[in-house]
């Protein structure tokens, strides 16, 4: 290889060397882009958990250390289930000693409430937990959703030392499925929208999701800064792909189109899942026609209403009126044909006699019954001004002789 050949090369080399060194950086920082955009695309949802609040349960029979063991047995399993965010009373009870010290010791729902409001809890889980002299334990828990303090789970169970384990893997996992799955639209078209929930979080083919927003609203009773959250349907939401994290799915009977960051929800437990479906789309049918029916409003003033109110009295009023007479007709009859049988009694006569006189003893009491209601009828009517009483003196004798006209 000749002295110029080798030149050639070693001149090569140190181009390329400087090439790498001159664009190194460039490609590098392009590379780390690239993959900021795909683990941007690729990362895991947000996290879907809803947090839950566990008081310490009440006790009888035991000490209160002991249900403070039983409450934390809970609150592990609960946690184990990955739909919630376990708030153990331990966690936060510095916390309340700061802000609201006459909420300890707290042991019921009411004040478990106001707790969870100050950690801004969604869910607060209290109990009570006994022990009978045969060793057996009784424990009745309660969930409640703190936004409108609506009780979303209760259940009592029965177990003994040996059993415990199992019940409490039983009854979070009831609680679990009793309580409604919460989720975040990610991205969203005028067709399809994309969730973040998927196969962990129970999620199949086929579901419906319910698709809402909290929409925001200031209460006059409260600080001009304080914001209370309502929710509003908008929209329901069909799956129609299931990843481990997210699913897609198309929306129908929506009065809006759906966008990112509003929320969808949905049930484990098929019971509730079919009445969240059923009452929403109740409310959207509802609000479609409210939306799309064009209505005249009939506004009815005081008159028209008393007027109203008039006109039903003076119905029933008429329609008691006729039950009278004819029970009055019938008492004639009856007791007519009564009095016949008795003073024409003859062999052969003791049928007509009885029914004659059963007949006679019922009209009697429906004529005083109806007559009775009639008086009500007509002192209701004093009352309220629809008889106009008038008085007429009476020329004949000393008496004055009372009328009225409706």
């Amino acid at each position: 290889m000749s002295l110029q050949y080798r030149k050639r090369i070693c001149f090569g080399i140190l181009l390329i060397g400087a090439a790498l060194l001159i664009y190194s950086p460039t490609n590098a920082s392009a590379q780390t882009a690239a993959e900021e955009v795909i683990q941007n695309v690729l990362k895991s949802p947000e996290d879907t958990r809803t947090r839950l609040f566990v008081l310490q349960f009440g006790a009888t029979g035991m000490t209160e250390f002991a249900a403070k063991a039983f409450s934390n047995m809970i609150s592990r399993n609960l946690d184990n289930t990955n739909r919630f965010e376990v708030i153990p009373l331990d966690q936060i009870e510095s916390e309340i000693q700061k802000q609201a010290p006459t909420l300890l010791p707290c042991f019921d729902i009411s004040c478990g409430i106001q707790m969870a409001k100050i950690v801004e809890s969604d869910w607060v889980l209290s109990g009570h937990i006994s022990l009978t002299a045969t060793g057996l334990y009784s424990l009745n828990v309660k969930l409640v959703h703190v936004m409108d303090n609506s009780l979303e789970f209760e259940d009592t169970i029965r177990f003994r030392d040996e059993n415990m384990d199992r019940r409490f893997f039983q009854v979070a996992d009831r609680i679990s499925n009793s309580t409604p799955l919460i989720g975040k639209i990610l991205e969203a078209n005028n067709k399809i929208a994309v969730v973040n929930l998927g196969k962990e979080n129970g999620i199949s083919v086929g579901d419906q999701l319910a698709i809402y927003r909290n929409k925001r609203f200031s209460d006059e009773n409260q600080p001009s800064q304080s914001r209370l959250k309502r929710r509003q349907n908008i929209g329901i939401l069909k799956i129609t792909k299931v990843g481990k994290q997210s699913s897609e799915g198309v929306f129908f009977q929506t009065i809006q189109t759906p966008e990112p960051n509003q929320f969808v929800s949905a049930y484990l437990d098929k019971r509730k899942q079919i009445k969240l479906i059923d009452d929403v789309r109740k409310e959207l049918d509802t609000h479609q026609r409210n939306v799309y029916e064009i209505k005249k409003n009939v506004e009815l003033t005081p008159i028209q209403l008393e007027d109203m109110a008039k006109r039903k009295w003076l119905r029933k009023l008429r329609i008691t009126e006729s039950d009278r007479d004819f029970w009055r007709w019938i008492v004639l009859g009856s007791g007519a044909a009564t009095a016949y049988f008795l003073f024409q009694f003859q062999d052969g006569d003791d049928i007509w006699l009885l029914s004659s006189l059963g007949a006679f003893g019922y009209s009697t009491f429906e004529y005083f019954s109806i007559k009775s209601d009639l008086d009500e009828l007509v002192e209701e009517g004093k009352y309220k001004g629809y008889i106009n009483l008038e008085m007429r003196p009476g020329f004949n004798g000393a008496r004055i002789n009372f009328g009225f006209r409706f």
